[in-house]
């Protein structure tokens, strides 16, 4: 049979009245012989405090002694230092109750967070959302106006402002050299040509994800080379940023909207995609990244990339190509042993022409101002820098008559013909020794023979005939 629950005069369970001053109150942890406990009147304090605290409608708080107030606001702080001289069920219970209000306060934080995580998605979306349908009237013209429409070249024929751009090629072809110099000739403008052609001056922002070191001697070397200051037009941002991701992509473009670039080199597309798959379609992030960059600050958006191995085509997914308004391809051409030569050819070029190209030396350049046959670590105060070559000298630089005709050769399109009088005059070599060359190249594979006599002419085969010429790929020109 159950025992009834033995009350105290207050109503409360004999033990654990709260009311003060109460002898079938709260008991400390004892020994059932100990005897009744001292109360303190830190203890009689300590129990009206709690019942104010756990019941704060108690009108008779003012009346309360100075010493029981100031209990009630450490205990409503969490923050009883009288604890020690409280019985062990008074500390229970304030500590149970400050876990449970612990919880509610970390619980209304949470709702907080996601409350303004909430506003501020909504909030991004409203200023994204206003930003398409700005774009989206903005590029709505009438027939009669778009002739006005011009396209705003930053180095002519080359690279336009308000549009995509790859350059790409093997790794080692100068290709990083290359786009610091159109960096530098379009940050200093009028007055500083890229290989003769003009260019029109405006800010650059050059993303040299691959590191910095590097960097900084090229760009000595390169003021050392045309006496010209790139400070106040040029910036680095030196670190690979993960432009895919939301958070680095609208930094970027928060820094950009404050430098307002006319071009960004992206050096290179590899290391600012880590983890995307180059040949899947999820690269067509990237081409969201970059088209929300060129949006932003209507530069022109060059990004660096390399080659599909053994091939002379754009690394990666369809979609970069697609997206592209100008390809340029960067390839080495062979030369004595002290020569660097490539060859910078526009593999597309959506509004303008797309067979030009530009022949370039390479050539060490020293920026410390000492002699050069001066004794000094030349390593650390020197780099190379672009120059442009005619083809004479790429031509005069080849090591062999055959080299010449390789050299030639290389630069056709595939299925393009040449006969040996042409190759003559290009080489500058005797017909005899230019026929016995493309022999030669007929038996490596290089080459097709077609016709005989007057009418022999040589063929640049669409496909490789052997693997014995795999490695001329890096020399081959797009088509």
């Amino acid at each position: 049979m159950t025992q009834p629950i033995e009350q105290c005069q207050h109503g409360q369970v004999k033990g654990v009245c709260n009311f003060p001053g109460c002898p079938d109150g709260i008991r400390p942890n004892r020994a059932p012989d100990a005897g009744p406990p001292e109360i303190t009147q830190l203890g009689i304090d300590a129990r009206i405090a709690l019942a104010y605290w756990l019941d704060p409608n108690n009108s008779a708080y003012h009346s309360f002694s100075d010493d029981i107030k100031q209990l009630i606001l450490r205990i409503g702080h969490h923050l009883p230092e009288e604890m020690k001289g409280l019985d062990a069920e008074i500390v229970r219970l304030v500590d149970a109750s400050k876990r449970e209000f612990v919880l509610e306060e970390k619980a209304a934080e949470l709702a907080d967070y996601y409350e303004c995580q909430e506003r501020a998605r909504k909030k991004h979306a409203a200023k994204k959302s206003a930003e398409i349908v700005a774009t989206l009237r903005g590029s709505l013209f009438d027939a009669g106006d778009i002739n006005d429409i011009k396209v705003e070249y930053l180095v002519h024929s080359l690279l336009a402002k308000d549009s995509l751009a790859w350059m790409y090629g093997d790794p080692g072809c100068y290709k990083s050299f290359v786009a610091l110099d159109i960096a530098a000739s379009v940050a200093l403008g009028a007055g500083v040509d890229w290989a003769g052609a003009p260019t029109k001056q405006g800010p650059v922002l050059y993303i040299a994800a691959e590191g910095s070191a590097g960097m900084a001697k090229r760009k000595r070397a390169w003021e050392a080379m045309t006496g010209k200051s790139l400070d106040g037009q040029l910036k680095f941002l030196t670190m690979a940023i993960r432009i895919t991701e939301e958070g680095f992509l609208d930094e970027l473009i928060a820094i950009c909207q404050e430098i307002r670039p006319a071009l960004i080199v992206i050096d290179t597309q590899s290391r600012v995609t880590p983890g995307l798959e180059e040949n899947g379609s999820v690269m067509s992030t990237y081409v969201e990244a970059v088209t929300a960059l060129r949006l932003a600050t209507g530069a022109c958006v060059l990004t660096l990339h390399h080659t599909t191995k053994g091939t002379d085509v754009l690394r990666g997914h369809g979609s970069l190509y697609g997206a592209a308004d100008t390809v340029l391809y960067v390839a080495k051409a062979a030369g004595a042993e002290t020569e660097r030569f490539a060859k910078v050819s526009i593999k597309k070029q959506k509004d303008d022409r797309d067979d030009l190209f530009w022949n370039i030396r390479m050539q060490v350049q020293h920026f410390c101002g000492l002699p050069a046959d001066q004794e000094h670590d030349s390593a650390q105060c020197s780099s190379l820098v672009v120059r442009s070559a005619n083809w004479s000298e790429v031509i005069n630089a080849q090591a062999t008559a055959l080299d010449r005709v390789l050299l030639v050769v290389r630069q056709l399109e595939p299925l393009q013909s040449i006969t040996t009088a042409q190759m003559a005059e290009l080489t500058g070599l005797p017909p005899s020794t230019t026929r016995n060359a493309l022999g030669t190249l007929c038996d490596q594979g290089e080459l097709e023979k077609s016709g005989s006599g007057k009418n022999t002419a040589y063929l640049r085969p669409a496909v490789k005939i052997t693997d014995d010429s795999a490695s001329s790929a890096s020399f081959r020109q797009p088509g």
